[in-house]
């Protein structure tokens, strides 16, 4: 039963506060806040600034030209049993879609000076890192097949029974400079939802396709998890990559 009238939990960043014309830079294991979102380099110093070319709050990461690195964007933990259901979603965009490694999803390890990514794919072969429970969507332009991935583990272990080898495919192909979204939701079952579009998979104007889903106990829910946005590369170029927004939401837990 609701104890007070703010029954929600969760924040909205839009990235629309200004900064210095020139770009910030974010040292390698000095994250920074930005209002209820942390900022963690990846690998290498990361220059920061927000965009005044384009509407609505962009806020834009160039990492260095080693493969791997980037920025990671981490929430507010939440709990699928005490605050479920948890959704988390961002939209993104990269200046090269040749040169992409990225996970967005809810993770139960997030380091604060170093956030290990949860899965990465070398031609044909997945690597799940150990990041505890975590569920989402990765892609990696280091495999031979380019495309996003639904995939889920638990303590390194992927999801491979439920979601086959290397995750289930979302059949897109992102185009250059143009917004991606990604949402991620998990029930206080431990079941999870993963969401996708952009403009190759959204022919027809209506949203998010369903990429799969995992169910009840699979995932464990009541451990915590943080909403994870990571934007790296997978190879030795400089690509610019700009969110325009990032956001997770639950149910406050009023158990006593």
């Amino acid at each position: 039963m609701s104890q007070d009238a703010f029954g929600h939990i969760g924040f909205f960043e839009d990235f629309q506060a200004l900064t210095d014309d020139d770009d910030q830079t974010i040292s390698d294991a000095t994250p920074v806040r930005w209002n209820d979102v942390l900022i963690v380099p990846i690998a290498a110093d990361v220059a920061q600034n927000v965009l005044v070319d384009e509407s609505g709050g962009v806020i834009t990461f160039s990492a260095g030209t080693t493969a791997g690195d980037g920025v990671c964007l981490i929430g507010v933990p939440m709990q699928p049993s005490g605050n479920g259901t948890i959704s988390m979603g961002v939209r993104f965009k990269y200046s090269a879609v040749t040169d992409m490694q990225i996970f967005v999803g809810w993770q139960e390890t997030a380091d604060r000076d170093e956030t290990v990514k949860a899965f990465t794919l070398s031609t044909t072969t997945l690597t799940a890192n150990s990041v505890g429970q975590v569920v989402g969507m990765y892609y990696d332009t280091a495999a031979d097949t380019d495309d996003w991935r639904m995939m889920g583990a638990s303590d390194g272990s992927a999801f491979t029974t439920e979601l086959g080898a290397l995750g289930t495919r979302a059949q897109s192909t992102p185009v250059l400079d143009e917004w991606m979204v990604v949402r991620v939701e998990i029930d206080a079952s431990g079941r999870a939802r993963c969401f996708y579009g952009d403009s190759s998979t959204d022919v027809t104007g209506t949203g998010l396709n369903r990429v799969d889903s995992l169910a009840a106990g699979s995932l464990d829910e009541d451990a915590v998890y943080h909403p994870v946005v990571m934007l790296a590369k997978a190879s030795t170029g400089d690509p610019d990559m700009e969110a325009d927004y990032f956001w997770a939401k639950g149910h406050r837990d009023w158990a006593v």
